[in-house]
């Protein structure tokens, strides 16, 4: 058998480099290992067709060693079990293996068996293309993203056609029956509105139960037939789950049925419909749907997952930095305890991976044997990480480490793996790097750090000034510990290229207090860390890449970083305008905030006392949402509500003028002020400093263009060159 072919190779490879002298086995000196369906296993009663799909054992029987498992992947387990925990083989990542200096070894007699608690083990990854999934074989996942997992390997627990998520879209689209039939798709705003991004079906249509079943069972007929003729498995997971949006059907029908059942009920009851039919000719076939966005709060009235419906859960309410039982995430922790009463088959959809600053430093891992073991006395059967840009995210390595092992044994004691991983990876340089990660730990519990999966950069000033510098000493130990090793020192220094993003950008951008008193405004950040941690990453962060066969895309993303971390040159405060003087405010003027669309730029404004404004072009915006009424507001983004809205019809005037917020807005863990209608001129504060406290809200915009001004012969823009979070008058 192939799976059992590449067991025997990688054992023998392994082997030839870790012995050195004689193998000894329970007193027995030579030992034969006997790997997959032998007459040692036939006699043991383990054969692959009589243990549980991927059990595996390791047996010695007299100088005879059996190595085999159920399934097509237990005698691969079995294998690096036996490399891993009993000749001390280690595999970290796609390039790196530890395998011990080669010596003789003498081993106790072994009589050893295990199987995953989790029947379902992925972790996504991108820019791996060509790398191949044998690291995550290795490591005992089942499923490694999007690279599939060929019969030599032992196959993937994977989904069929036409994708594994967000397939709405996939078996209705948009492009093919908009035209034709709008009714299947999303009334949004009086329109019928389509596509991944766009909108979402509308389940109450008669029409879509047939349309959709036909397609997926077409899919699962060409999947099976594909299997056959070309000796791959056959795919166990079908998915019909929403698109990847927040913009539900607003007609009257679908609105009462996410009324009475939840939106999660109404989804799942079309789930379940569909279900029911594939399980009639293909009762082997699981269809998986997604509790996401405004599916995740769990159904009303009784609605429950058929037997044949996987349920994933997707956490992005939470706080990854903080443990599943701690106060921020109990939303979540609610779900998952509720979830399990509606559904036999519950996998999570976890998220290791911030989006907009990626590689930024939290440290995570000391909250994952906690989650683990949650995830576990809930009935989650299935874990899918999504762990993206492995060339740069935080500690991948370490984190990758946990997230397998712990999948396999959540019962496992995650500080002694974190341990191990220190000591083997980093070695002499590891005791400086745990303590590294403990500072951040303590930091972001002391300073109420908040990390949700869209942070801006100010999220991660939890890590105070004095505990920045502290970190970076420990790095200076840790490499000096290493100097002699490069490819030990390597290691270290790509660890440290997040801290060294996060200096920068910190020292850039730390909030501006004018007044007489700065509250528990925090001391600046010393020039020359900032300045030695940019050089660090100008000359030695783009070696790391040299590995990856995406490296030239790499190579551009880390020069686009690079020179987000440039401090600029004029770093003054800028002057107090006449409209607030005598008054305490922070301030940030137009480089602190944040463009989120195209038609909006960050340019030199002369006429601004701050002498850079973020410029909408208000022509380019096909929606209109620039023209007037100007919106000005503040977002809770953890807590997804509104914390305040004003529009103004027309404007103050010419030139640059203040509009406020009405009262004062008290700052959350995750706030967002915008502008516009079109939220694309955005600021966020997740500041410690400012977290918890009462402000009024002030902007200063400028408005150019006939749109605007009657006697304007300029184009029509709206300039923004700063907000100000003015502390309160009085008692």
């Amino acid at each position: 058998k192939p799976y059992e072919q590449t067991a025997i190779r990688e054992l023998a490879d392994y082997l030839a480099r870790r012995i050195n002298g004689t193998l000894s086995i329970g007193g027995h000196s030579p030992v034969t290992l006997q790997v997959g369906d032998t007459d040692l296993a036939r006699e043991q009663h383990c054969l692959s067709t009589e243990l549980e799909d991927e059990r595996w054992v390791i047996r010695s029987v007299g100088d005879q060693v059996l190595l085999n498992g159920g399934g097509t992947r237990g005698a691969l387990y079995a294998v690096y079990h036996f490399l891993e925990d009993h000749c001390g083989i280690h595999w970290w990542s796609d390039f790196e293996d530890d395998v011990p200096e080669a010596s003789p070894l003498a081993l106790e007699a072994l009589d050893a068996t295990g199987k995953p608690a989790f029947a379902y083990r992925d972790i996504y990854r991108t820019h791996r293309r060509g790398i191949g999934p044998l690291t995550a074989l290795r490591n005992r996942l089942n499923r490694d993203g999007d690279e599939p997992i060929p019969m030599a390997l032992g196959g993937s627990f994977t989904y069929g056609s036409p994708e594994h998520v967000h397939t709405f879209d996939k078996y209705v689209p948009f492009a093919e029956f908009g035209s034709s039939h709008p009714e299947y798709f999303s009334l949004r705003g009086g329109q019928r509105v389509g596509g991944q991004t766009a909108g979402q079906l509308c389940l109450t249509n008669p029409e879509l139960k047939n349309l959709i079943l036909k397609r997926m069972l077409a899919y699962i007929e060409a999947d099976q037939k594909d299997a056959a003729e070309h000796g791959k498995p056959m795919p166990r997971i079908y998915d019909l789950s929403m698109n990847d949006n927040l913009f539900p059907c607003e007609c009257e029908a679908c609105k009462a049925e996410a009324e009475k059942y939840n939106p999660s009920g109404f989804y799942l009851n079309f789930v379940n419909s569909i279900a029911r039919e594939v399980g009639k000719s293909h009762p082997e076939v699981f269809i998986s749907t997604l509790a996401y966005y405004f599916t995740e709060e769990p159904p009303k009235q009784g609605v429950r997952a058929e037997d044949n419906v996987i349920v994933k859960l997707c956490d992005t309410k939470t706080n990854e930095a903080a443990s599943i039982l701690e106060p921020d995430n109990r939303v979540m922790l609610d779900f998952l305890r509720q979830w399990q009463n509606h559904a036999k088959n519950l996998f999570v959809w976890d998220y290791a991976i911030v989006f907009t600053v990626t590689g930024f430093p939290f440290a995570s891992e000391f909250t994952y044997g906690e989650l683990y073991r949650t995830y576990h006395e809930n009935n989650v059967t299935g874990i899918f990480w999504e762990h993206e840009y492995p060339f740069e995210a935080d500690f991948y390595e370490l984190k990758y480490f946990l997230e397998a092992k712990l999948a396999e044994d959540p019962e496992q004691d995650a500080d002694a793996l974190m341990r191990l991983f220190m000591d083997r990876y980093y070695q002499e340089a590891g005791p400086f790097l745990l303590s590294y990660r403990r500072l951040l730990d303590q930091q972001r519990k002391a300073r109420q750090g908040y990390i949700s999966w869209f942070p801006p950069a100010s999220a991660f000033f939890h890590l105070s000034n004095h505990a920045l510098k502290e970190c970076q000493a420990l790095f200076d130990q840790a490499e000096a510990a290493v100097a002699a090793k490069p490819r030990i020192w390597a290691r270290v220094r790509h660890a440290r290229a997040g801290l060294d993003r996060l200096t920068c950008v910190k020292k850039a951008s730390a909030p501006i207090f004018h007044g007489a008193a700065a509250g528990n405004a925090e001391s600046p950040l010393e020039p020359g860390l900032a300045a030695a941690a940019f050089e660090r990453l100008r000359t030695t962060r783009d070696s790391w890449v040299e590995q990856w066969p995406a490296k030239d895309l790499i190579r551009e993303k880390f020069a686009t970083e690079l020179e987000a971390c440039r401090l600029p040159e004029d770093m003054a405060a800028p002057p107090v305008p006449r409209e607030l003087e005598n008054r305490s405010f922070y301030d940030f003027p137009a480089r602190r905030l944040e463009a989120h669309a195209g038609d909006v730029t960050l340019v030199d404004a002369p006429e601004s006392p701050v002498g850079k404004a973020m410029r909408s072009d208000v022509d380019a915006n096909a929606q209109k949402y620039y023209d007037l009424p100007l919106e000005l507001g503040f977002y809770d983004v953890g807590n997804r509500k509104s914390l305040g809205i004003i529009q103004f019809d027309k404007p103050v005037g010419s030139g640059y003028n203040w509009y406020r917020l009405p009262g004062t807005v008290r700052v959350p863990k995750d706030g967002t002020l915008y502008l516009t209608r079109a939220w694309t001129t955005q600021l966020r504060v997740a500041y410690p400093e400012l977290i918890g406290r009462d402000f009024e809200v002030w902007a200063s915009v400028k408005f150019t263009g006939p749109k605007f001004l009657a006697d304007s012969t300029d184009k029509n823009y709206v300039f923004v060159d700063r907000v100000a979070l003015v502390l309160p008058e009085g008692p």
